[in-house]
């Protein structure tokens, strides 16, 4: 087994360059945080990039920073912070989750498009994704976007990129649209008997002109807690809160949280901190919100589960055991509008006997094995991280 550190885009060229020639599959990793992520990558080298890293360009005047893909997800965190910037989609930490020792890489954020809590109000990590540099499965370098919003000439493959978890290109740099960090923070909580109950808080809360940036749901006692977020200028905060207090004052028992238990309840979800650490698979379920309730109550009654709900009931973190777990929960979202099921962690013999993730159908998965294959045509760049459909599935995406 062969492991490429490369330091430059001309030497991530080389590599895939050689692979291609060689029709050697590479997998693709920063430092190794999502490898459970996905299905189990086919390939015996692996191109790390890790060395590729470091901010090349940041104007935080202009709301844009550029960065190499093997930059740690902390150095640009950090860097916005000393700025009074942030990401606004609020990525995932993984390192906890699947015990690991570093939060990930730039690039493996936008490779699988990670987003968090915000997401419901600012956007996913592909909205902020202005441009990039990358090297296709072809060996050929490319560029697409540029350090602005608005439109251009030619097709949108920023889109395309986030969600493809590296079986389309190896991206060598990426520019990103920050955002101001918000001047105050807080959240308010209700505390409900029912889980219908904390739903509807939720909804209330997210229909009035509030405008929360993140809506949760946690098991608290023998009850629930709803919690939304409110950020801004101090004075509207206070303002927003005092009216958002008024609208769910029957609905359960308010509680106002200070900056600092509200930073940390925030952090407990991106985190995905609000399961028990010991269960043995976690499923991601991306349902119509008003169905969470409905879809938690089919599976607790064959199943023993945990979980907790964000993006306002629209996400369901999902925590149980027993092979046929996946088959309840994809069996729970058809009957409710469907969905999408995504197999976050499990034991390998469990996670090899199912999807990892939601199966398409036919139109969707021939489109996905099409577009694989007109990027990288021999399958060498994270071999079955993802499962494509038709005559490609025994290889890729």
């Amino acid at each position: 087994m062969a492991r490429y550190t490369p330091e430059n885009c001309t030497d991530i060229e080389d590599i895939v360059r050689d692979a291609l020639q060689n029709e050697t599959p590479l997998h693709i990793t920063g430092y190794g945080t999502k490898t459970s992520l996905g299905g189990r990558v086919c390939a015996r080298d692996e191109l790390s990039l890790s060395a590729h890293s470091g901010i090349t360009d940041y104007q935080p005047e202009e709301l844009v920073l550029v960065a190499r893909s093997g930059t740690p997800l902390l150095e640009i965190e950090e860097t916005l912070d000393k700025n009074g910037q942030m990401l606004a989609f609020e990525p995932l930490h993984l390192n906890r989750f699947y015990d690991q020792p570093h939060p990930g890489s730039l690039g493996g954020i936008i490779a699988c498009n990670l987003s968090g809590s915000r997401r419901i109000s600012a956007g996913a990590a592909r909205d902020y994704l202005l441009g990039f540099d990358a090297i296709s499965g072809r060996a050929g370098y490319f560029r697409s976007g540029s350090k602005v919003m608005k439109n251009v000439t030619g097709y949108d493959l920023s889109k395309l990129m986030c969600g493809s978890f590296g079986m389309l290109a190896v991206m060598s740099e990426i520019t990103l649209k920050v955002l101001p960090r918000p001047e105050f923070m807080t959240s308010l909580s209700v505390t409900c008997a029912r889980l219908t109950d904390a739903q509807s808080a939720l909804s209330a809360g997210f229909g009035s002109a509030t405008e929360p940036s993140g809506g949760a749901i946690i098991k608290s006692g023998g009850g629930f807690k709803a919690v939304l977020r409110l950020e801004g200028v101090k004075i509207s905060v206070k303002d927003r809160i005092a009216s958002l207090s008024a609208l769910l004052e029957k609905t359960g028992t308010l509680a106002v949280m200070s900056a600092e238990e509200s930073l940390d309840f925030w952090q407990m979800m991106r985190d995905i901190s609000c399961l028990q650490k010991g269960a043995e698979q976690v499923w991601k379920l991306s349902v119509t919100p008003s169905y969470a309730p409905q879809i938690i109550a089919e599976l607790e009654a064959g199943h023993e589960v945990d979980y907790a709900l964000d993006w306002a009931g629209g996400l369901i973190w999902l925590g149980g055991r027993g092979a046929e777990l996946g088959e309840a929960v994809r069996n729970a979202l058809a009957r409710h509008d469907g969905g999408h099921a995504t197999l976050m962690r499990a034991p390998e013999a469990i996670h090899a006997s199912q999807p990892v993730f939601q199966p398409l159908d036919a139109a969707l998965g021939g489109l996905q094995s099409r577009i694989k294959t007109a990027f990288d045509p021999m399958y060498i760049l994270n071999p079955q991280k993802i499962e494509l459909a038709g005559a490609a599935d025994a290889n890729a995406l």
